[in-house]
């Protein structure tokens, strides 16, 4: 079964690996979101976090074409670079993929895309990323 490569954020919900759901915190002292982990509220400082799902769609907030990529990179280049809205408003970076550089619009919805990048050291266990694509 494949795995997320960062279990902290990304929770994957069926063999193939071809769903799954971003985690994230809310704060129960004045309920604003963050995605990832936290140890305190980021708006009031709170330690009162629990553990939550996000949603799996948003709305483009941002965005760039890298024409650059970090050292490493593994995929095609150029690529784009967004910047999500969830609904319960974190934001999360993440590649934009299947969409054609002129047909990105801000405010466009865009939903959780799922895609391999290698295995682990043994090669037996795919490794899964999170994306977004056009919705």
């Amino acid at each position: 079964m494949p795995v997320s490569v960062d279990e902290n954020l990304l929770r994957l919900t069926d063999e193939p690996g071809s769903r799954g759901v971003l985690l994230g915190m809310r704060c129960e002292a004045c309920g604003v979101c963050v995605f990832g982990p936290a140890t305190f509220c980021q708006a009031c400082t709170s330690p009162d976090l629990a553990h939550v799902e996000l949603a799996s769609e948003g709305t483009l907030f941002s965005y760039t074409i890298v024409r650059v990529p970090p050292p490493g990179w593994p995929g095609p280049v150029p690529y784009v670079l967004g910047e999500v809205e969830l609904p319960e408003g974190p934001h999360v970076l993440a590649e934009i993929i299947g969409c054609p550089h002129d047909k990105l619009s801000l405010g466009m919805p865009v939903q959780l895309a799922f895609q391999t990048v290698g295995t682990d050291g043994d090669g037996d266990t795919a490794r899964v990323v999170y994306k977004w694509e056009r919705a």
